[in-house]
């Protein structure tokens, strides 16, 4: 039906209508309600997912105040609600069309806040609690409470009460339970468990979390050594362990637990003390004592002492004479020095041999840092000897005992050592004479009179045995003399006396008694003045002062025109004297013996060498050792060599002369005259040093005289460093019989190549090239051949030498005439053309460089003969 009217048209408003209930069986009711349209006409539809339903109804409009309002309900499986399947009402009007889609909606759930405090009743953390556990704010109200004690079901009494909020609509349950004191005390937990809408809420307590946790203090308190020693009977101990905690004290001794009976423990808000109760015998044998403190609320702790003793650091214990006792009379008195002593109570004991002569209880005051403790003991008669030794022993605590090092054989007979201190020659000579014994005493008898010692030392050993010491000095020459010095140690306490005697000769060794002699005749210039001649006689060896020296001429003691030098000290300990005498030229020449004789003055036998004007004289060899090519070149400083051989006797004079000009004696060295074994004649060197930017080829002589001539032996080397010095090659080519020769010569240093070529293009190789030759001027000479062949030997060909040196390159040609009749050597010289670098030069040049040649060969030859015999 079509209502038509004029009025203003409305569009409706869709509200969604949902069974509160569960509905019949498997179906649910659902409606739509549309509301404030007009016109009434309006038309419900409904669909699923966009799939149409057709099971709905539609009821009337109904009017209100001019505008209308409708309702339609459709039923849909339950099944298609449970899976909140998407359900669509839709109205069509005139004045707009509306819709609405309907989905199941689960109802809101609040989970509860849950908190678990404890509540005191009477004082706070002492008295009886109450456990409250409160559950608010949750929705729906369906919740249950149930309490634990170590997560295992609590049997116990718990009040509930459970409230509503009308304003947020929520509920709140509160549940109270009054947990066993003593499991509260120890530290079980107790947990409050709520299950709402299948899901666990729970919260634990426990009264480790009232307090801290931390492990307590534990303090054991022992009695002192000196309070045990007093008990005798019974010995308490007491630990105070510093806790809230109803905790559990337990006591080790040796780690072994203490009876129930031994022990008694009161307990108090802060702290617990518990004692334990300890025979004197067992408490003696006690080594270490344990209180240990045990609660679930904080990790156990312990406190171990040590109960074998006071708390002691090992003292140093000494046994030892002392010395104001000696130096007052009191010879036998032994002192026990205990230091590094902690304060406590000790026993000191004096020992024999092992066995107890003396004991003393001290009593040290407390006080800080470490003591030091020193008593004495006279030893009584009876204990006077060798054999027995002393002992001080300290006793600390019940076991803590400290002896001393022994100190035994303090009553022995007197000992004596005398010595003599190295000093100067030239000043006093100190004689120490010590003793050691129980009460020594020293006195000095030189030559069997007693004589007052300038300084005495008297001092106490570790042994116990007292050391004495004297010194005497002695006048230096009354020491030279070999006067015997005396001393003698006695012992009045013992009666008993040693002495011992000293002189220059007892100290003086035998091998210091031992010299070395050595002569030499005089100088080779005083044998040409024909003058007085010195003869020279050197002594080697320790302490020479004490040596005496004596000369003989002919057999007879000559002490005239003698000169003895001071000794001369020597990095080795050794000692080096001269002694000189001067004879007369007509003693000398007359072959007269000369000996020098040394003698120690506390040795009978004598050491000595002589010497005497030689019949039969050797004339020396002198020659230069000619320096290699390496030696020149690898260095800008030379030494050359002059080797003198086949003299006799040894006396000789070798200088070096450069230019005619005698050099210095710090040019050159000469070393000492030596004669090799099983030969009559003696040889030397001499070594000169020369740098090659000072040389300028200078000419070096090394000159020896020698007794055997008037004349003096020279030998010479000119121009050392021309073998290195870089000098042009001159070169000339030789035809020979089926050869050419290509002779090099004049240059330096020795390194040259030579090459053959034909018609300067073709290499040559049939030749063959000597070593280079040194010449006496130190240049070099070379030569090679080239084998002459009818293939390469015609008329107009011509052929090189090339010469290749660092200095310059020669290249000399030769070629063979038109017509070659019968020539001599000196033909072939006149057509030889010779090309260099810097020109070209004659055949009369090149005969000249030929005659040079065969005189540096034959001048070669010679010198080589003369170095090779």
């Amino acid at each position: 039906m079509v209502t038509v009217t004029s009025a203003t048209s409305t569009k409706p408003a869709l509200l969604p209508l949902i069974s509160c209930g569960s509905g019949t069986g498997n179906m649910i009711t659902l409606g739509c309600f549309a509301t404030g349209f007009t016109p009434s006409s309006l038309t419900f539809s409904w669909n699923k997912n966009g799939a149409a339903l057709s099971d709905f109804i539609q009821y009337p409009p109904v009017q209100k105040d001019n505008l209308f309002t409708a309702v339609s309900q459709v039923r849909v499986t339950k099944q298609d609600w449970d899976a909140k399947e998407a359900f669509q009402c839709v109205v069509t009007h005139v004045a707009g069309n509306d819709n609405v889609i309907i989905t199941k909606i689960e109802p809101q759930i609040i989970f509860p806040n849950i908190t678990l405090h404890p509540v005191w009743k009477g004082k706070f953390r002492t008295s009886a609690v109450t456990l409250v556990c409160t559950l608010s704010g949750f929705f729906p109200d369906t919740l249950s409470v149930k309490w634990q004690r170590d997560n295992q079901p609590l049997n116990t009494v718990q009040i509930d009460r459970k409230l509503q909020s009308v304003e947020e609509n929520t509920f709140s349950l509160s549940s109270e339970i009054e947990p066993n004191m003593t499991e509260w005390h120890k530290g079980s937990s107790f947990s409050c468990n709520s299950m709402h809408n299948s899901i666990e809420l729970k919260q634990s307590i426990s009264i480790c979390e009232i307090h801290e946790s931390t492990p307590p203090s534990i303090k054991v308190e022992t009695p002192s050594f000196k309070t045990v020693m007093m008990a005798k009977s019974i010995v308490k101990a007491t630990c105070l362990v510093h806790t809230v905690y109803d905790a559990t004290v337990t006591w080790l001794m040796d780690d072994k637990p203490a009876s129930s009976n031994q022990v008694t423990q009161a307990t108090y808000s802060t702290h617990i003390i518990s004692n334990l109760i300890v025979s004197f015998s067992d408490w003696k044998k006690l080594k270490f004592l344990k209180c240990k403190a045990e609660h679930r609320c904080f990790t156990s702790n312990e406190h171990i002492v040590k109960v074998s003793g006071p708390a002691v650091t090992p003292p140093s214990v000494e046994i030892r004479r002392s010395l104001p006792d000696i130096l007052s009379g009191d010879r036998a008195v032994l002192e026990c020095h205990i230091t590094q002593l902690s304060s406590t109570y000790l026993y000191v004991n004096f020992q024999a041999n092992n066995s107890d002569i003396s004991e003393q209880f001290f009593d040290l005051l407390e006080a800080p840092g470490p003591h030091s403790l020193r008593r004495c003991f006279t030893v009584p008669q009876n204990y006077w000897n060798n054999d027995i030794s002393f002992t001080c022993k300290v006793n600390q605590g019940f076991s803590s005992v400290f002896p001393s090092k022994s100190i035994g054989n303090i009553f022995v007979d007197p000992s004596v050592e005398l010595l003599l201190v190295p000093g100067e020659e030239s000043g006093q000579q100190t004689l120490v004479c010590s003793g050691w014994g129980f009460n020594p005493q020293i006195k000095w008898l030189p030559e069997s009179q007693q004589r007052t010692p300038p300084t005495t030392d008297i001092s106490v050993a570790a042994d116990g045995r007292v050391a004495v010491t004297s010194q005497l000095r002695v006048n230096q020459t009354e020491w030279k003399t070999g006067k015997v010095f005396s001393c003698e140690v006695s012992d009045r306490s013992l009666n008993k006396n040693v002495r011992k005697d000293i002189s220059l000769c007892s100290v003086t060794p035998p091998s210091c008694q031992i010299v070395g002699v050595y002569v030499q005749g005089p100088s080779v210039q005083e044998l040409q003045s024909n003058g007085r001649v010195t003869i020279a006689c050197l002594l080697v060896g320790p302490r020479l002062n004490d040596f005496s020296i004596t000369w003989k001429v002919g057999g007879k003691q000559y002490s005239l025109n003698v000169q003895t030098q001071p000794p001369v000290s020597h990095s080795n300990g050794t000692e080096s004297l001269r002694s000189f005498l001067n004879l007369s030229a007509e003693d000398w020449h007359a072959y007269k013996r000369v000996s020098c004789e040394g003698k120690h003055k506390c040795s009978n036998q004598s050491y000595d060498d002589h010497i005497s004007k030689s019949k039969e004289l050797h004339p020396p060899t002198v020659k230069i050792i000619q320096p290699t090519v390496f030696e020149l070149s690898t260095s800008d400083v030379l030494t050359l060599v002059c080797l003198v051989s086949g003299f006799f006797p040894s006396n000789i004079m070798v200088y070096w002369e450069k230019n005619g000009h005698r050099l210095t004696l710090t040019h050159y060295t000469n070393s000492p005259a030596w004669k090799y074994t099983e030969s009559s004649t003696y040889s030397m060197s001499s070594r000169l040093n020369t740098s090659q930017t000072e040389d300028q080829e200078s000419t070096y002589s090394c000159v020896v005289t020698h007794e055997s001539s008037e004349m003096p032996f020279k030998s010479s080397i000119k121009d050392v460093f021309a073998t290195v010095t870089p000098t042009q090659p001159s070169a000339t080519l030789l035809q020979g019989s089926g050869e050419l020769v290509c002779l090099v010569f004049g240059f330096s240093p020795a390194s040259i190549n030579i090459t053959w070529f034909l018609d300067d293009t073709k290499e040559l190789l049939d030749y063959n090239t000597s070593e280079p030759h040194r010449g006496p001027d130190g240049k070099f000479s070379i030569q090679s051949r080239l084998r002459l062949s009818q293939s390469n030997w015609l008329p107009g060909a011509i052929h090189t030498c090339r010469v290749t040196h660092t200095t310059i390159t020669l290249a000399l040609n030769i070629s063979k005439p038109e017509m070659l009749g019968d020539c001599s050597f000196l033909d072939d010289i006149m057509h030889a053309d010779i090309n260099q670098d810097i020109g070209v030069e004659s055949w009369y040049m090149a005969f000249t460089f030929l005659l040079f040649f065969l005189i540096s060969v034959v001048y070669g030859v010679l010198a080589t003969l003369i170095k090779i015999k």
